[in-house]
């Protein structure tokens, strides 16, 4: 193959490079979350972790994460989503999961700084269903070696990055349970409420 590549005609191999690239990309589903602060785009991957990548979309598909907040922001280590709702309503609690699904783990999806990756009980490693989260920084030496490994099934874009290191600097509060970590904006009394969290609005997969 790099032999072929090197006879070819530097006009050609910049067309079969194109190709090759749009292969690639053609096969990676493409997902916008829709957020309070500005929209973060994911590259899924596909066929790396299959799994995975099917049962976050079905949470996409029908609707799941709409109204879905980032209740757990840690500097340097993750932002996670996935679990919790509070739609114009009123606060929902948990969404409705589906059945956990495989962990689908390897060592050449890391948990390195812009990917994201599924949340799960402890001492559990299939038991993953909604929530996920955004890698900060490079987990590998914690994330990769416990549990299992966590499954890493898609990478944010780098315009995408700069929305989640936006989350991520927000204010946090200890508002209990799964919510020690909080982000809130504009808070500064003592009772939260939905214009202080950080909100998924939508999520669509492209082309839109």
């Amino acid at each position: 193959m790099n032999t072929f590549l090197r006879l070819l005609r530097p006009g050609l191999l910049a067309v079969v490079s194109l190709v090759l690239a749009t292969t690639v990309w053609a096969q990676s589903t493409m997902v916008r979350l829709h957020t309070t602060q500005g929209p973060i785009d994911i590259q899924l991957y596909d066929t790396a972790a299959p799994k995975t990548v099917a049962n976050f979309l079905s949470y996409v598909r029908s609707g799941a994460y709409a109204d879905n907040f980032i209740h757990r922001s840690v500097p340097g280590f993750v932002v996670q989503l996935g679990g919790y709702a509070w739609p114009a309503s009123g606060y929902a609690g948990h969404i409705t999961t589906l059945p956990p699904v495989v962990n689908e783990f390897s060592v050449t999806r890391s948990n390195v700084r812009g990917t994201v990756a599924m949340a799960k009980l402890g001492g559990d490693p299939n038991s993953a269903t909604s929530e996920f989260f955004f890698n900060l920084g490079n987990n590998a030496s914690n994330l990769d070696t416990q549990n299992g490994g966590f499954t890493v099934f898609g990478r944010v874009t780098t315009p995408g990055m700069a929305v989640v290191d936006r989350i991520a600097a927000l204010r946090t509060v200890n508002a209990g349970g799964a919510f020690a970590n909080l982000p809130v904006v504009n808070f500064s009394g003592s009772t939260l409420l939905r214009e202080h969290v950080v909100r998924l609005t939508e999520v669509t997969e492209f082309p839109p």
